[in-house]
């Protein structure tokens, strides 16, 4: 690439669009989010996203050749520029914009997220993601926020987002009263579909949520803590979970 075809403008029109992405106002409006870092465009490039802008800084040849493949023209921009895209402090690149996917129905165990920090949502995406489970967010949390994409490390490509999950057993996730996780084999039926529901560290599951559920669940903890991190306990949960499925001769919860 040539400097002439270098943006090095951080008012460049399609520059500034693109930013604007970095406000969940704008994701929503748009349909459309960031990416950032060469693993996260990796593995959305692999599973099929609708990728439609990549920018990179001009010496940046994997990203180059990694879109060429894919039928995509790479964006050249300036470090400067890229400071403005990306909504971390130091980027290395490179930054694409893509479509949120559309949500999809039901089709099998799921885990159910009151989380709003962008690390936990995103760790536990990962964990749903690991275990095959559907994820389900509730109002106000943002799974596409570039944040959250960032702490999942490309599991959001890898699972299925819903938008309801009507019928299905309830387990909570709660920090007593519950029984230990372990014990859900003897408690599950597995003839349904179940919704793990994870709440947030600071205020837990709403207590509307707690009453409703048909198994309350506490991991013990021997240690002198009080309580788990939520992406913490929830992948605990989730990881019990598919040990029931398996000693239950059910199929694999993935594809």
């Amino acid at each position: 690439m040539t400097d002439s075809e270098v943006i090095t403008s951080r008012k460049n029109q399609r520059i500034a669009s693109a930013a604007r992405l970095c406000r969940a106002a704008e994701r929503r409006d748009r349909g459309m989010t960031i990416l950032e870092g060469p693993h996260v465009l990796q593995e959305a490039l692999a599973t099929g996203q609708a990728v439609v802008e990549v920018f990179c800084l001009p010496d940046d040849e994997a990203t180059a050749a990694l879109c060429r493949t894919r039928g995509i023209e790479p964006v050249a921009v300036s470090q400067d520029v890229l400071d403005r895209l990306a909504p971390t402090d130091h980027p290395r690149g490179p930054v694409a914009l893509m479509k949120i996917p559309e949500m999809r129905s039901l089709r099998r165990d799921l885990l159910a997220l009151e989380v709003t920090d962008p690390g936990n949502s995103g760790t536990l995406i990962r964990a749903g993601a690991a275990f095959g489970l559907d994820v389900l967010v509730a109002a106000g949390v943002d799974p596409w926020s570039p944040k959250t994409i960032r702490a999942g490390a490309g599991a959001h490509f890898r699972t299925r987002f819903v938008d309801r999950a009507e019928g299905v057993g309830s387990i909570a996730t709660v920090v007593r009263r519950g029984i230990d996780p372990s014990r859900l084999n003897d408690v599950l039926d597995p003839s349904k579909l179940w919704a793990i529901r994870v709440g947030s560290e600071a205020h837990g599951l709403a207590s509307e949520t707690i009453e409703a559920a048909d198994v309350l669940v506490t991991i013990p903890m021997p240690g002198m803590t009080e309580s788990l991190n939520s992406s913490v306990a929830g992948s605990i949960v989730a990881y019990e979970f598919a040990r029931w499925r398996k000693a239950q001769g059910l199929p694999p919860v993935g594809g």
